[in-house]
């Protein structure tokens, strides 16, 4: 989770503490507050599949490791439920978000194929 950033009566504050009042931040009848909404800044990631091809990707921080894998089927043609994804050895689950494995600017995940059972 972010934090939010306002600037007030030209002070950069971070509204940081749930527990804390805007009082508590020197936010008064008065005040002058300017908000900033930013789009959430896209990086490059590189997916490196089993024929040891790299494509790469625009993705957001913030996207889940589903999301991903839709961009993925569509762009390699392999469907989301047979993609396994892997970044520095750990394995990425559906659902979490591509931050939450450090997942940079310019990072390598590779795409191996699950196996089918029988």
């Amino acid at each position: 989770e972010g934090k939010t950033n306002l600037s007030v009566n030209e002070n950069n504050i971070s509204l940081s503490d749930d527990s804390k009042t805007l009082s508590d931040y020197g936010l008064h009848s008065g005040s002058k507050v300017m908000v900033l909404i930013t789009e959430p800044a896209h990086i490059q990631v590189f997916l490196k599949n089993e024929k040891g091809q790299t494509h790469t990707y625009d993705v957001v921080p913030g996207e889940t490791v589903t999301q991903f894998k839709a961009k993925v089927q569509n762009k390699e043609g392999v469907p989301a439920n047979q993609q396994r994804l892997i970044h520095e050895g750990r394995q990425l689950e559906d659902g979490q978000k591509l931050e939450y494995y450090d997942i940079r600017n310019q990072s390598t995940i590779h795409l191996t194929l699950r196996l089918r059972g029988g």
